[in-house]
């Protein structure tokens, strides 16, 4: 009896240290997460081993369910569903306290999974944000990668494909006239007809920067109809929730000449769609009204090592200020 309620006793603290996880995780993947926390977590973790060995638990769990990253976003209520399905009876629950350990630790795994950037952490290739890095893939294309980027590689027999989920890509694409060359962001589908291009997409915003050639965008809206056009080098197209935007035209030469130089050319971009990509190469959060700031165009040539807020604010009618939680807070004057 005493044996019993022992185990019981232990497997409820299970259940409330995994609560504790995920109110740590959710806290360091929050805007007003701190030093101070990620220290905190940290201390917590070297509290106890307990602590550490529920950590990991989850953090295998969140792997098992990467082997399912390229099926449907609902396999992980899916699998919560044939779970609770299997158990013959719901006595199950009352005479079984494992299962109902097992089942919390499914379920407050699959709500992480929802909520958590999970798809960002299980990536086939990741970039920090000070990071620049070039990688060949297995067809001789090369991809070179800037700031905090991530982005799967999908191909078989028939498709090329390339996942971004978020970040900065400037593609060197192989000939292969059996497989299409195929970018996918979360705004749009970028085809290659053509070799090279740039591609920054963060926060449901797609920029692709023509460099050679041609490529065909085409865009869900949220109507179901489909836009598609074609991109040629010089150009620079803007896509996000209302489609896709009206063309601008760039120098293909001082692009790429920015982009060795680990620097950043724009031509006329609204200033809410710029700092987009600037966050993508910050280590502090920033926080600022896109509304307030998108009719503020802007053309500029900004370094990307963490300086290029202090220009736009010599020369834009914004202030820029570090909040209580770390935050670089952009406002317009």
């Amino acid at each position: 009896m005493n044996q019993h309620s022992q185990q019981s006793t232990d497997e409820v603290s299970d259940i409330e240290l995994m609560e504790q996880v995920a109110i740590w995780l959710l806290k360091l993947e929050s805007e007003d997460c701190t030093e101070q926390d990620r220290i905190d977590f940290i201390h917590w973790q070297q509290q106890n081993p307990k602590h550490v060995e529920i950590l990991k638990q989850m953090q295998n769990t969140f792997e098992q369910f990467s082997g399912l990253k390229k099926q449907s976003k609902s396999i992980p209520y899916k699998v919560i569903e044939q779970t609770i399905q299997q158990s013959k009876t719901r006595s199950i629950f009352k005479s079984n306290p494992i299962f109902i350990v097992i089942l919390t630790t499914l379920l407050t795994s699959t709500f992480l999974w929802q909520i958590l950037p999970t798809s960002y952490w299980l990536a086939d290739t990741r970039n920090n944000y000070n990071q620049w890095s070039e990688h060949t893939l297995t067809d001789h294309s090369d991809i070179k990668i800037s700031g905090n980027s991530a982005y799967n590689i999908l191909f078989d027999k028939e498709n090329r494909i390339i996942e971004l989920l978020k970040g900065n890509i400037l593609i060197d694409v192989a000939k292969d006239t059996n497989r299409p060359f195929i970018i996918k962001t979360e705004s749009a589908q970028i085809r290659a007809l053509g070799t090279r291009f740039i591609v920054q997409h963060n926060k449901q915003t797609t920029v692709l920067t023509m460099l050679h050639s041609t490529t065909e965008v085409t865009v869900k809206l949220a109507n179901g109809q489909s836009q598609v056009q074609q991109v040629h080098a010089g150009e620079q197209i803007i896509i996000d929730q209302d489609g896709l935007h009206p063309k601008q035209n760039i120098s293909v030469e001082l692009t790429e000449k920015a982009w060795n130089e680990q620097m950043l050319m724009i031509n006329l971009m609204p200033l809410d769609q710029l700092l987009n990509i600037l966050q993508t190469y910050e280590k502090q959060k920033l926080k600022y009204d896109a509304a307030t700031l998108h009719p503020i165009e802007v053309t500029a040539t900004l370094p990307l090592d963490g300086t290029g807020l202090k220009l736009l604010q010599r020369s834009l009618p914004i202030t820029v200020q570090t909040d209580m939680f770390g935050r670089k807070v952009i406002q317009k004057k």
